[in-house]
């Protein structure tokens, strides 16, 4: 059991990792997403979904196939942006490329690897039991680091959401969005170790003041 909660766990950090790309270009160096990147980044989030559910609520094959759908919306939007830069010769891509790809290019292969990854863990029913139910009810270190990566989310979130109205207001969001500039690199690397420390002082706080199964069961005796 540790050992898939543990697989949950890394992939839900290397999602992160992949959001954080993404908002690093959109705020420090000013690469504001078009339409299919934020369906993209959606696809991220929901990706993400699944995990989450299997580490707070316990492993459950309809987790998997939340994230599977997931991919797959966001697999559709990457692809539907791939096609439409390679259709035309000579066509430089949207945005910089990292690592010799776009990120629409990188976002594909974490939808694939994501859906291939849940389809390959479905095989292994030993880790689903009736009796589990994850990690929201056992406090240390597991439920620490899976409420700050949840955490971790949450503000992706709230910035995805934040950082949209600017751009597209209530109406249509632009196909090729004028860049922004971004921001000088001390104050943006500052303000995600501030994040990413609270998130993991606010794991801390919860683990302290939520409830487990033994301070239950203590309390019913």
């Amino acid at each position: 059991m540790l050992l898939f909660r543990l697989i949950n766990l890394v992939a839900l950090v290397g999602l992160l990792g992949v959001l954080t790309g993404s908002l690093d270009l959109q705020i420090l160096v000013g690469e504001q997403p078009c339409p299919l990147c934020l369906l993209q980044r959606s696809g991220m989030i929901g990706l993400a979904i699944g995990p989450i559910m299997n580490l707070l609520w316990g492993m459950r094959p309809a987790h998997y196939a939340i994230s599977i759908l997931a991919a797959m919306t966001g697999g559709a939007a990457s692809t539907r942006q791939i096609l439409l830069h390679i259709a035309t010769p000579g066509d430089p891509g949207y945005g910089p490329a990292v690592a010799g790809f776009h990120l629409y290019t990188w976002a594909f292969i974490t939808f694939a690897v994501g859906a291939a990854g849940c389809a390959a863990l479905l095989l292994f029913s030993s880790q689903f039991s009736l009796g589990d139910t994850g990690v929201l009810r056992q406090k240390g270190p597991m439920r620490i680091a899976t409420l700050a990566v949840v955490m971790w989310t949450l503000v992706y979130l709230v910035i995805i959401a934040v950082t949209v109205l600017p751009e597209c207001g209530l109406g249509m969001c632009p196909d090729d969005p004028a860049s922004t500039g971004g921001i000088k690199a001390p104050v943006g690397v500052l303000g995600f170790l501030i994040f990413t420390l609270g998130s993991l002082a606010i794991g801390v706080l919860l683990d302290r003041l939520l409830p487990n199964d033994e301070e239950t069961s203590a309390t019913l005796e």
